[in-house]
């Protein structure tokens, strides 16, 4: 019973930690905002993602890190990257971050085809955020679906 007692009496204060850390902190979301197309390589392209970061808390967030990776048709790879330049993004306020992505010959292939058929570019982005936050670092994930009209470069 004296030990059941302990248990309970140590397992309070994490409970209460994590109840907290729940109402401290409110992920960020992150909007898929269109793509531009800066040019073509000789193993592919290069392509610029436009992403909208919100922050509903009413303090600052700093990124660390983003990963992020697009398809075409939800299944074909095009592209994925790595993101490790610090932003802040105020207390209730938005960012547009604008991420670089090397893309494939068969991604760029893919991308025209639909384009053809289709007008538009169905995408898939996925990846994750990693929030510098008061209460410590946060890893927020994301998955957009849509579709994009291509963009020429300016």
């Amino acid at each position: 019973m004296r030990l059941r007692a302990r248990i309970l009496a140590l397992a309070f204060p994490v409970i209460g930690c994590a109840s907290a850390a729940k109402h401290l902190f409110t992920a960020p979301t992150v909007a898929f905002r269109g793509v531009v197309f800066e040019g073509l390589t000789p193993l592919g392209g290069r392509l610029r993602v436009n992403l909208l970061v919100r922050n509903p808390n009413p303090y600052s967030l700093s990124t660390s890190g983003m990963t992020y990776e697009l398809f075409v048709r939800d299944t074909v790879a095009v592209a994925r990257g790595l993101d490790t330049l610090r932003r802040t993004v105020g207390g209730h306020d938005s960012l547009l971050v604008s991420l670089p992505l090397d893309v494939s010959l068969r991604g760029i292939l893919a991308a025209g085809s639909a384009v053809v058929g289709y007008g538009m570019v169905p995408y898939r982005l996925v990846g994750d955020v990693t929030a510098d936050t008061p209460i410590g670092t946060r890893r927020v994930p994301f998955d957009q679906k849509g579709e994009f009209a291509p963009v020429k470069p300016r």
